[in-house]
């Protein structure tokens, strides 16, 4: 994200959103965007399992 992109993002928010419900609004966001990297990161994990097994499988039946 370039910061062009952030600044106008910030100033979206500063117009919808009231000066004194940013900090709660960022804390929100911030946990928001947490969530959403450890789910991302165990749904890769899972698959690359997944994938892991598949071929596993795929060299035991090759011999």
């Amino acid at each position: 994200m370039s910061i062009s992109e952030i600044i106008v993002i910030l100033l979206v928010a500063f117009l919808v959103i009231k000066p004194e419900q940013l900090p709660e609004v960022a804390f929100t966001l911030g946990r928001c965007m947490q969530w959403l990297r450890s789910s991302m990161g165990r749904v890769k994990g899972e698959v690359n399992a997944f994938i892991h097994a598949i071929e596993q499988s795929n060299e035991r039946q090759s011999k």
